[in-house]
């Protein structure tokens, strides 16, 4: 009798860690792909500041001699988005080994990319400056830069949110048994041989 138990209680435990594998293999995979999209953010944001955020077409043409047509992500706000990409690569070198500081800091980063975007390009979308003021058909849209900044600002957003729910539902899924014996401290509970011996 006390075979079978001990046998039924080492299927139980190699059930558990089975189950507990699997649930630990699908937040790494999705781990990964989430550092990989924002990486993909990071990279969105440095090419966003070196190409056109806001277009100024006159008529069909946006090439007037003497002004300038087109604003750049640097000539909106400077290097605000550069040091923005730069911290947000940094946090997820942390965030790949695990760190929740790193994810909630790349969240964190994308929330002042969106600032960038939405906050203080997207009003002036439509301003065409001094071009305006010389030519009445002039006219003023978002270019290539300013899709690139909210990309970039909705990845960092993505892989930094995501990686804290997916580190949050891994730890969760983990029973604390296998916990137990994952820290060192016995696979096998304590309270096994005191029901064998009651018998």
């Amino acid at each position: 009798m006390q075979a079978v138990r001990q046998r039924r209680t080492r299927e139980d435990d190699s059930r558990g860690m089975r189950a507990s594998k699997r649930a630990i293999a699908v937040p790494n995979g999705l781990h990964v792909g989430l550092v990989l999209a924002g990486v993909l953010g990071v990279a969105a944001l440095a090419v966003a500041t070196f190409t056109t955020v806001i277009a100024i077409t006159v008529g069909t043409t946006s090439r007037l001699a003497r002004l300038d047509t087109s604003l750049s992500g640097w000539d909106r706000h400077g290097p605000a988005l550069l040091v923005i990409a730069a911290l947000a690569l940094v946090m997820l070198a942390g965030a790949a080994r695990g760190a929740r500081p790193a994810m909630a800091a790349v969240l964190v980063c994308g929330v002042f990319a969106v600032v960038v975007a939405l906050g203080l390009d997207l009003p002036h979308l439509d301003d065409t400056g001094l071009v305006g003021e010389l030519y009445s058909d002039a006219s003023a849209g978002p270019g290539v830069g300013f899709w690139l900044e909210v990309g970039g600002a909705a990845l960092l957003c993505v892989a930094g949110g995501g990686l804290l729910l997916a580190e949050r539902r891994s730890s969760v899924a983990v029973p604390p048994r296998s916990r137990t014996a994952h820290r060192g401290e016995g696979a096998t509970s304590p309270a096994a041989p005191l029901r064998d011996a009651d018998v």
